[in-house]
């Protein structure tokens, strides 16, 4: 057995970075640096401690159904916590730590955090600087809790417009625009010192499924994809740390294999045609789009994607599994863990693809000196008013009103009754934007398609009131929620739609008296429209 080239020593006065020495290391050790796992709990537990000490994983993913992540505080403990375990064995390796940190309708970290609009937001805005803007300071409000590690920015080109995975989590529908937006975004992070990773390699945008529960195609030339998908990738992937891979087939490049399991593309392509050195990482291998390629087998999915060219591995999130949702626990990890290593000892994988992925992730963790000693104490960072300001900023810019009736004026509604109605995913947003009155009625509804009940009390109460205000939650692909927001204008009474998620509902409802796109459903982005309207 070789030995690892690097493992990593705590230094005695607890304040410079850790330095890493030549340590022999076991090939059990190696194979978990190229796991990077979630566990239950709000602070670090038996569970992470398994993982970190008889696994061994690179990293830990955070999710809000698994870790809580209700306060900075929390996550800054869990955190610490995390890198404790990791640092009392001797010999251990820091930890990635990593979270979704997109902005937008993707953000782990946002109950006491700066909400930002997502990057369509962004992308609306016409401003690049604000995205580099936006980045620093998300970086630095992770940095504040001990995360290391952004799987953003998203660099997909969203050239089609009923794609129901990504939509306004890219920054725009055209290469350039995204390119421009990404690069600022890599800046901002870079200087916070925040290991970033482009995602989803090669291209996620012009898919019409959703490669959480499906295998998605993209049916383009090679010449077109480079036009498009693999443009943002060709010109940014020298400035990232790693780069995500997307759970998709594309035929023109390799028939067989979804991108997470293609030697062709992530060793030729990535690697060799576009000369990435950084980390490959795949999208989380709980997803239906990988397994669907591999015979439903997650250990099989681990062994083919290592082959294939993935660096470090998501074991992260919930698979679903018809109308379940099924976790995967630390057994599981070990298990897979397992598969991992025998795969190697049989010849399955070689000993050199293990030591090419367990340099680079080490590489990238002395790179920047893990485990970060945190600098700034979270009420110098997070939420202050200068990046309260900054959201405010990019969703008024973002902002896009659309007047169908220039003879409707909202301010005269101001102290008249109205009713809102929207999906109860928003209920917390909207009561704080929208706070109740007397003259105010509320229908919230579960889920995006409504029923035939709620249709009625809608029309009811928009009967009874002067004005209704409807918050459109992607109705376009949601018969029944498009169905219910057309009844309530066809009772004659004047009607807002705001659009909070895919602008695309801005088509659907010619007789609103006004349309309001967001283009982000995030309270910043709430403000701005209600703001816009004068009430």
């Amino acid at each position: 057995m070789n030995a690892a080239t690097f493992s990593c020593q705590k230094p005695s006065d607890n304040t410079t970075p850790y330095t890493y020495t030549n340590l022999e290391m076991t090939l059990e050790q190696k194979v978990g640096q190229l796991i990077m796992a979630h566990f239950n709990g709000e602070m670090a537990n038996k569970a992470a401690r398994e993982l970190i000490h008889e696994v061994g994983v690179g990293g830990i993913i955070l999710y809000n159904f698994s870790n809580q992540l209700y306060s900075p505080q929390q996550v800054r403990f869990l955190n610490e916590g995390l890198q404790e375990i990791s640092q009392s064995k001797s010999g251990c390796i820091p930890l990635l730590i990593a979270a979704d940190q997109e902005g937008g309708i993707v953000a782990r970290l946002n109950k006491g955090f700066t909400v930002f609009p997502g990057n369509k937001a962004l992308g609306m805005t016409e401003d690049p600087e604000l995205a580099e803007a936006a980045a620093f300071a998300i970086g630095e409000e992770m940095q504040a809790v001990g995360v290391n590690m952004n799987l953003a920015p998203v660099i997909d080109v969203n050239d089609n417009e009923k794609n129901p995975v990504i939509g306004i989590r890219s920054f725009a529908s055209t290469a350039q625009t995204v390119t421009l937006f990404g690069e600022k975004a890599l800046s901002g992070y870079r200087k916070s010192n925040t290991i970033t990773c482009l995602k989803h390699f090669i291209g996620h945008g012009n898919t019409e499924t959703d490669s959480h529960v499906s295998l998605p195609i993209v049916n383009k030339s090679k010449s077109e994809l480079m036009e498009v998908e693999l443009f943002p990738f060709y010109q940014l992937a020298h400035q990232a740390d790693a780069i995500m891979t997307a759970h998709l087939i594309a035929p023109a490049l390799d028939a067989e294999h979804c991108v997470t399991l293609s030697p062709t593309i992530l060793q030729k392509l990535l690697r060799e045609e576009m000369g990435f050195k950084g980390v490959v990482v795949s999208d989380s291998l709980v997803m239906e789009g990988v397994l669907k390629n591999c015979g439903g087998d997650i250990e099989e999915a681990a062994i083919c994607a290592l082959n294939a060219g993935c660096d470090l591995l998501i074991l992260g999130g919930s698979q679903l599994v018809g109308s379940s949702l099924l976790e995967l626990t630390t057994t599981d990890v070990k298990n897979i863990h397992g598969a991992l290593v025998k795969a190697v000892q049989n010849g399955r994988i070689s000993m050199q693809r293990v030591d090419e992925a367990f340099g680079r992730i080490i590489e990238l963790k002395q790179r920047y000196a893990l485990p970060q000693k945190i600098q700034k104490s979270i009420e110098q960072v997070i939420a202050i008013p200068e990046h309260l300001a900054l959201a405010k900023t990019i969703a008024q810019k973002a902002l896009r009103v659309l007047i169908q009736n220039t003879s409707f004026d909202p301010s005269c509604f101001l102290w008249k009754k109205t009713c809102l109605i929207a999906p109860r995913t928003l209920h917390t947003s909207i009561q704080e934007v929208f706070p109740i009155n007397n003259g105010q009625t509320e229908i919230f509804f579960q889920g995006l398609n409504p029923d035939e009940m709620l249709l009625s009390l809608a029309q009811k109460h928009a009967s009874i009131n002067d004005l209704v205000i409807f918050f459109s939650y992607n109705a376009w692909k949601n018969a029944s929620q498009e169905a219910l927001i057309q009844s309530v204008i066809n009772t004659g009474k004047p009607v807002i739609v705001i659009v909070t998620r895919d602008p695309l509902d801005a088509t659907c409802f010619p007789g609103a008296a006004r349309i309001i796109v967001t283009h982000s459903p995030t309270l910043p982005s709430l403000q701005a429209a209600k703001e816009s309207l004068g009430i």
